[in-house]
């Protein structure tokens, strides 16, 4: 018998551990389309921001520049999405989150009652016709097999259980063996008061539990702190948290090394409290498009960071990849990462669709370094 338990102890010795191989994603807001003709609500005051000539290097690749101070474009059509999946698999990304905004009628009317409240908490102002354009293009997509995708709920309207049925989609994000990955951002006490309070709140999310394949794996998105995302999370029985992104800067620009190292503080703090988590990668934050021309419901300032080379993004995801790797038997076992941002670019600077200006910079960037190899 000692000789048997010898043997089986050599035996299971020369059994490779299961590779890490984190997935990394990135945080999509659709606000690029045209309804009838006409600039949607949100997407007008994006035409607005980026139609000084200064601004011009962020525009999508689909934008035109009518003017030095007038830009058109329209990420309405499939032909547009089927070539940003492509672009978004050339980097070697492995899912997007979409942002899951109200839709609304016109002077912002809405017999939801949530996205009332929505709409109220937002200054009266946000109040898309179609926030769901990309959601519904990727779906129809051919090429969706290629990208994965997951959601960004977002305030009091995440206390709905509509949504579950997306999770049984073939290109749901998972993790940890098939548990779809989502994601709520914008939650906090008044948010879950007008849910009913936390319990009622939470029972949305253990119903959707019940309706998934299998029990998703729910992260709290919080911009603060580690302790106030936690908070919430453990209020709502979530898995984990993250970030959306990390506003700051200097009016001059602050170093993107700054940024960086702002963002491994969270990853750190989360590590060093024994906290589950996404980790956050933030390729900028610079909203000056809307500081010198501010839409209604968030004024941000002109505070920004300097746009990153390339070689700088390459060596910020490898890090945020090897920090899930060291941490996949604690903190970070869902082996997933989240990036900031696909195509909000008037909120940053170095959004990673291929723009007017920097053209494919930052795809190429991440096919140095994606999709992420095993680790050691």
């Amino acid at each position: 018998p000692r000789g048997m338990l010898l043997w089986l102890c050599w035996a299971l010795a020369l059994i490779p551990a299961v590779p890490c191989v984190p997935v990394v994603g990135v945080i999509r807001w659709d606000a690029w389309n045209l309804v009838d003709g006409k600039y949607d609500q949100i997407s007008h005051y994006v035409h607005k921001d980026m139609s000084p000539q200064r601004w011009h290097y962020r525009l999508p690749f689909y934008s035109k520049i009518i003017a030095p101070n007038n830009v058109s474009f329209n990420a309405d059509m499939q032909t547009v999405m089927d070539r940003e999946i492509e672009f978004a698999h050339r980097a070697g990304l492995s899912y997007w989150a979409f942002d899951t905004y109200c839709t609304y009628q016109p002077h912002c009317t809405t017999n939801n009652a949530l996205c009332k409240i929505y709409y109220q908490n937002t200054s009266h102002d946000y109040c898309p016709w179609n926030p769901a354009y990309g959601l519904d293009l990727y779906l129809r997509s051919a090429k969706k097999h290629l990208m994965n995708f997951t959601l960004v709920l977002l305030g009091p309207p995440a206390c709905t259980t509509s949504y579950a049925h997306l999770l049984h989609e073939p290109t749901f994000q998972t993790v940890l063996g098939g548990r779809p990955l989502v994601y709520l951002f914008q939650f906090a006490e008044k948010q879950a008061q007008a849910c009913g309070g936390w319990a009622k709140a939470k029972s949305y999310f253990d119903q959707v539990r019940k309706m998934a394949p299998k029990n998703p794996y729910f992260v709290l998105m919080h911009d603060s702190t580690v302790e106030a995302a936690q908070s919430i999370a453990n209020h709502l029985g979530f898995d984990a948290i993250s970030a959306y992104a990390f506003p700051g800067g200097t009016l001059q620009g602050q170093p993107f090394v700054d940024l960086v190292s702002k963002s491994k503080t969270w990853w750190e703090t989360a590590k060093s409290k024994n906290t589950k988590v996404i980790p956050l990668v933030p390729s900028g934050w610079d909203p000056r498009p809307r500081a010198q021309n501010p839409p209604p419901w968030v004024h941000e300032g002109p505070r920004h960071y300097e746009q990153p080379t390339s070689n700088q993004l390459s060596q910020f995801v490898e890090d945020a990849v090897q920090f899930s790797c060291d941490n996949v038997h604690s903190v970070t076992e869902s082996e997933a990462i989240i990036m900031y941002a696909w195509n909000e670019c008037t909120e940053n600077g170095a959004c990673l669709i291929p723009t007017l200006g920097n053209g494919t910079l930052y795809v190429d960037a991440l096919a140095k370094v994606l999709p992420a190899k095993k680790c050691p």
